[in-house]
């Protein structure tokens, strides 16, 4: 039990470091050498607990994912009392990319990230749990060898996207950007456009009411007002 606690430690020393220098000086200008002595550990644990730095990004990209799904229902739940799976996607769509895009050190690791793949990273096959569950809810034709071809051609839109208008290619705003994966997204599960636009336009609406933001390393906050504090996640 002490061997496996010591073991969360020290991933986590070593997670909590990897954030604060991913986001102040970005994926790619970050050593592992310099993950090690923030961490102050031995810079053979971060091959033997992650194995590459790629891996630790992978982790921290698919942390924030998750996060950001669990408090769209959390506010969901609390603000609609209701949770409905279609809209609350579409909803982590324009929380995590807006985070993601609009931050000027988030924008820089999410692009870097891009650049290596990481969002067809094994480490982030998770998500492919979250597209069956449309094909089970909404009793979608989709097979299980789709869901995966899915997922990969998802974020191979995503990581396009987010590199070309890094690369200021694409003249389009971040909203603008942001609607138009959701609606690829919607379009590959096999929805109606009439379907299609009703999430685009509801999960917009819903988004604009949730108050969630980023703050610094990878932190995300639920503002329950105008006027009160807001919560680290």
């Amino acid at each position: 039990m002490a061997s496996y606690k010591k073991s969360a430690e020290t991933k986590k020393k070593i997670l909590d470091a990897s954030k604060k220098l991913f986001y102040e000086k970005g994926y790619k200008a970050t050593s592992c050498k310099e993950i090690c002595e923030l961490a102050d550990v031995n810079l053979g644990l971060i091959h033997y607990h992650f194995k590459t730095k790629k891996n630790i990004a992978s982790i921290i990209y698919a942390n924030s994912l998750l996060e950001v799904k669990d408090l769209v229902r959390i506010k969901m739940n609390k603000i609609y009392r209701y949770y409905e799976l279609k809209y609350g996607t579409a909803i982590e769509n324009w929380v995590f990319m807006s985070g993601y895009l609009m931050d000027e050190n988030y924008r820089r690791f999410f692009y870097e990230i891009c650049q290596e793949n990481v969002l067809v990273d094994e480490r982030t096959d998770i998500i492919d749990f979250f597209y069956r569950l449309h094909v089970n809810i909404y009793n979608l034709d989709i097979s299980p060898k789709e869901v995966k071809l899915i997922r990969v051609c998802v974020a191979a839109i995503t990581m396009a996207l987010v590199e070309k208008h890094v690369e200021n290619y694409l003249d389009l705003s971040i909203e603008e950007l942001i609607e138009y994966k959701i609606r690829n997204l919607y379009k590959l599960m096999k929805l109606s456009d009439e379907d299609i636009n009703d999430i685009v336009k509801t999960s917009y609406d819903m988004y604009q009411n949730l108050n969630i933001e980023f703050g610094k390393h990878f932190e995300i906050y639920r503002i329950e007002s105008l006027t009160s504090k807001a919560f680290v996640i």
